[in-house]
């Protein structure tokens, strides 16, 4: 039995606006210095796998250990999308970065729409199946994961040397062309894909050539939408998991929308259509910032209102460790799970102060003091492995901490530069701060009511 059964449709219309507002303020933080890349969206994950324990309560197979599992496969799909987000205006622009002058070519809206829905499509694959593995009631064995795995990692080299780049030329072939007009200017010969395989998915190296980085990097974004179709696949006939299959699908193609419609602020902010209208030069509305918040709030939208009606199955247990002895068990759940918790305090806590050594110590001495004491209280009073209170509390604590944190730090702890409460008045950051507001009163007003409830 899942707890969103009990649930009225106002009440579950609300947890659906709660997992849009975190997702929302997640991924904009995701972005901002201090969290960023991989570690951000570690971040976005474990928080939001936080939020949907405590929304369908606890289950056997979603310790804190395999929470932070969860939330770190996010790492392994992260892309880069840098020169992606622009191309919604009809422009395709080479690297800026390589001198003074910038190559254009023009490209259908269609093109650009169809590499988002790609690159949303492939940012969440493993994260989304992990996520419905821990509420399915299927119990994966150790070759479950050998053959997922293995099938990711195959796809994604096997895809990046041919069909990648056969669906870029069917669909913007002037990315090619625009690398390979690169190429020329920097003295070198050869085709797009020959000298792509020559540097394979190198994008730093890239970077150095016109239209380099956007090539390399729609390759990649290509090949994470066809990985996310083959993961897919896999999980639903090879280890037939239907739940963990069905969710990972929802969580990819949330993605995929929330990324893509949420890229209309690059649309209207830069010219709309190869520059048909003035470009927006205010400060109320920065494209990349709101960008950000609204593919997290679309996203989580969709993806909690499809999982607060999510059907009940089965709750087995977790077997896939049996082979290794309980105490090292409990060995690998502190590591997991505590080490998780640690990298989302420590890391952004140092680095939302400046690269000086005086700063960063302040900053690692904040952090290491927080996880610290949160570490302490939870071992003291959930166990060594959190097995002596119910996982939805602990995790009600942690996701209440957590909201907290990440909104304390985001807008007021921070080198002046960095301070995102000083852009009050901008669009992003209010619409952060309600969202932090609303998901605290909400986390707050869920653990007064589950306490009642318990008395």
């Amino acid at each position: 039995m899942l707890k969103t059964e009990n649930r009225s449709v106002f009440e579950k219309i609300i947890l659906v606006l709660i997992g849009g507002l975190l997702v929302g303020m997640s991924w904009r933080a995701r972005g901002e210095h201090g969290w960023g890349s991989e570690s951000g969206v570690l971040m976005v994950g474990f928080v939001y796998a936080l939020f949907v324990t405590v929304v369908l309560g606890a289950r056997k197979k979603m310790d804190l250990g395999w929470i932070a599992f969860t939330a770190s496969s996010f790492v392994l799909t992260t892309p880069a999308w840098g020169t992606l987000l622009s191309q919604i205006t009809g422009t395709l622009r080479g690297s800026a970065t390589v001198d003074d002058e910038v190559l254009t070519a023009d490209i259908s809206v269609f093109s650009a729409v169809f590499m988002m829905l790609c690159l949303g499509l492939g940012t969440v694959t493993l994260f989304g199946i992990f996520l419905g593995r821990g509420y399915s009631d299927k119990q994966w064995k150790i070759k479950d994961f050998v053959i997922l795995i293995a099938v990711f990692y195959a796809v994604d080299l096997i895809t990046k040397a041919s069909v990648s780049h056969w669906v870029i030329e069917l669909v913007q072939p002037q990315a090619a062309d625009l690398f390979e007009q690169g190429l020329e200017k920097a003295g070198i010969e050869g085709s797009a894909y020959s000298v792509y395989m020559q540097h394979f998915a190198s994008i730093p190296w890239g970077k150095k050539i016109h239209g380099g980085r956007n090539y390399f990097s729609e390759v990649q974004v290509v090949t994470n939408a066809i990985k996310a179709v083959a993961s897919l696949l896999v999980v639903r006939f090879a280890i037939k998991d239907k739940v963990a299959a069905k969710v990972g699908a929802v969580c990819c193609a949330a993605f995929g929308i929330g990324i893509t419609v949420a890229d209309l602020f690059f649309f209207f902010c830069n010219g709309g259509f190869r520059n048909a209208i003035p470009e927006y030069t205010g400060t109320f509305v920065y494209a990349w910032s709101n960008w950000e918040y609204f593919t997290g709030f679309i996203a989580g939208v969709i993806l909690t209102a499809f999982l607060v009606n999510l059907k009940p199955t089965e709750d087995v247990r977790e077997i896939t460790f049996d082979f290794i002895p309980e105490k090292v068990r409990k060995v690998l759940i502190f590591i997991g799970g505590f080490g998780v918790i640690g990298v989302n305090i420590i890391r952004p806590a140092i680095l939302r102060f400046d690269t000086t050594t005086t700063s960063t110590i302040i900053g690692a001495v904040i952090g290491v003091v927080l996880a610290g004491i949160m570490i302490a209280v939870i071992v003291k009073f959930a166990g060594f492995n959190a097995e002596k209170i119910p996982m939805d509390v602990l995790c009600r604590v942690l996701l209440l901490f957590f909201i907290t944190f990440n909104a304390v730090l985001y807008l007021f702890v921070c080198t002046e530069e960095y301070r995102n409460i000083n852009e009050i008045n901008s669009l992003h950051t209010i619409l952060f701060t309600v969202s932090a507001v609303a998901c605290i009163a909400w986390s707050i007003c869920e653990t007064v009511k589950t306490q009642k409830i318990n008395r």
